[in-house]
Order: structure tokens, then C-alpha cells, then sequence
């Protein structure tokens, strides 16, 4: 049912919802006006409409859609934060100084992020009841988190990224902002000791599948239809005794489709390639 102004305005839930189409609403059209005698598909279960949908979500967000999510944190003291829930791949990191101003921090590629294996007085590795390695907290962590970060500290770490080195620093290490370390397995991102006591900005790509309930998670309007064609395209050649040409027909539009959507989502302006070209005839002194 449509909203009025007045319901739309008063409840901030309902901004901007005119641009998405849920995705239990695409399962449904999908179903009403794809599937069934006489047309494309004749039969197909919910359950791999289901699967092909989430499939065609996450390649959205991963190439198409570009949408970098930012999550703001405060860094623990332990210098460590999870990985957001829906994290696909990070595209920046940075702490916030008291100005509100961005400062990017770079990956730390000198050190590790070991697993602590506990050992006795005489070095032997100590193991539990099921016979795993029992772990605890690696010395690197216990340092890090010993250290009390000031500007001296700050100003140091340039001249510390290569002990004993003759001729200058790595530029892809030369920044005193701080460094971090991803653990895919263990989902934590591990900061130096620059940015304790800091708040975070975490901008990632995510996977599109925030929520697990189907009416919650949401797709653009101007992707609904490659989203049908995709479905059209997986489902056919997955499915056993669909003739070559159809097949080749439904991809073939699967593509076509992927390129007008990927036109639709550029958002280049007239006014913006206008802006950008008036400098082309300036001189270079």
C-alpha cells in the first residue's frame, strides 16, 4: 500500500525506500510471470530460486553496485575489532583525530599474526583433554597492548619500519598514522599501537546479505531487471533437458542486461563531465 506524505516524512524507517524492491517480492514476480505452463521455465523449487537469488545479489554488490559500507568504532584496548557481519573485502581504514579528519592507516606487512600455543617449563607444547593445542594471547599482542602511544611514539615509527636500514624507507610504509593486520580465519583486524584509544572508520564492500529474513533484504530498482535475467540464465542451464538455443538465448540476454544496468548505475552527469573540462585549454607554466 502506498504511503502518504505525511507517513513518509514522520517516520525516518520509510526515507528512500522508493529506490529498492524487496527481494521476497522479486521471488514472488519471479514465480507469478517466469514460471509456469507455457512460458520459459515450467516448474522450479523456491528453495533454488532462493539460492540463484543470493548468488545474483552478492555478485551485485561485489562488482556492479559498488556500495562501500563505513562503520565507525572505538578501538578496544586490546587493539583489536571483528570484522564486520557482512564483510566481503576492505577498502580503507582510518581513525578520526579531534577535528572529525581522516587518518588512513596502511597494512602492516612486517608482522604476523601468530597463534599462541602454551607451552611448560620445559617447552612443550600443552594440549587438552581432546588432544588440540590449547592457545592464549601471542607475546606480539601482549606488547602492543603494554605500549602507551604519544607523539614521540607516533614520530618513531618511520624510522622503525626497517631495523638497520641504510638508504631511507619503504614508501609503501611511510606513514606514521599506524598499521593493521587482517585474520581472515579468526575475523579480527589487529592495530599498532597509533591508533589505541582511537575511533575507527571501517569502509568495506559488503555482501548485500545483511539479514537472514528474505522481506528485509533489499535490491535497487534499476537492477531488478538483470536480477530476473540472471535467474532466467542459472536456472536453464542448471536445469536437465532445456534445448541449446534457449539456453544460449537467456544468457545472451543475461549479458545484455548485466551492460544496461552497469550504464544505469555510472550516474554520469552532464553538469559533472562539464566541470571536469573546463580546465583543458589552461597553460602549464
Amino acid at each position: 500500500m502506498a504511503l502518504t506524505d505525511q507517513q513518509y516524512y514522520e517516520n525516518s524507517g520509510n526515507w528512500g525506500d522508493s529506490q529498492y524492491v524487496s527481494m521476497k517480492d522479486m521471488i514472488n514476480n519471479f514465480m507469478a510471470f517466469y514460471v509456469g505452463d507455457n512460458k520459459i521455465i515450467n516448474d522450479v523449487n523456491r528453495s533454488d530460486i532462493i539460492f540463484h537469488i543470493k548468488r545474483g545479489i552478492q555478485e551485485l554488490h561485489y562488482d556492479a553496485l559498488n556500495d562501500i559500507k563505513a562503520l565507525e568504532l572505538e578501538l578496544p584496548t586490546d587493539l583489536q575489532l571483528e570484522l564486520p557481519k557482512d564483510f566481503v573485502r576492505l577498502i580503507e581504514l582510518a581513525w578520526v583525530d579531534d577535528r572529525g579528519r581522516l587518518h588512513p592507516l596502511l597494512v602492516d606487512k612486517q608482522t604476523a599474526m601468530p597463534t599462541a600455543y602454551l607451552q611448560d617449563d620445559e617447552y612443550n607444547i600443552l594440549f587438552d583433554s581432546e588432544g588440540a593445542a590449547t592457545t592464549g594471547t601471542s607475546f606480539v599482542d601482549q606488547k602492543l597492548d603494554e605500549i602507551q602511544t604519544n607523539d614521540a611514539d607516533s614520530q618513531s615509527t618511520l624510522s622503525d619500519e626497517f631495523f638497520g636500514g641504510r638508504f631511507g624507507i619503504d614508501p609503501t610504509t611511510a606513514n606514521v598514522n599506524g598499521r593493521y593486520n587482517i585474520d581472515k580465519k579468526l575475523g579480527i583486524i589487529r592495530f599498532s599501537s597509533e591508533v589505541k584509544g582511537k575511533h575507527v572508520i571501517i569502509k568495506y564492500i559488503s555482501d548485500g546479505l545483511l539479514y537472514t529474513d528474505d522481506e528485509y533484504v533489499r535490491i535497487l530498482k534499476m537492477c531488478e531487471d538483470f536480477i530476473y535475467k540472471y535467474l532466467v540464465n542459472q536456472v536453464l542451464q542448471h536445469k536437465f533437458g532445456v534445448q541449446e538455443y534457449i539456453v544460449r538465448r537467456a544468457k545472451n540476454e543475461y549479458f545484455s542486461a548485466y551492460k544496461n544496468m552497469k550504464i544505469r548505475m555510472m550516474e554520469i552527469h552532464p553538469f559533472d563531465l562539464v566541470q571536469a573540462m573546463k580546465g583543458r585549454n589552461k597553460w602549464i607554466k
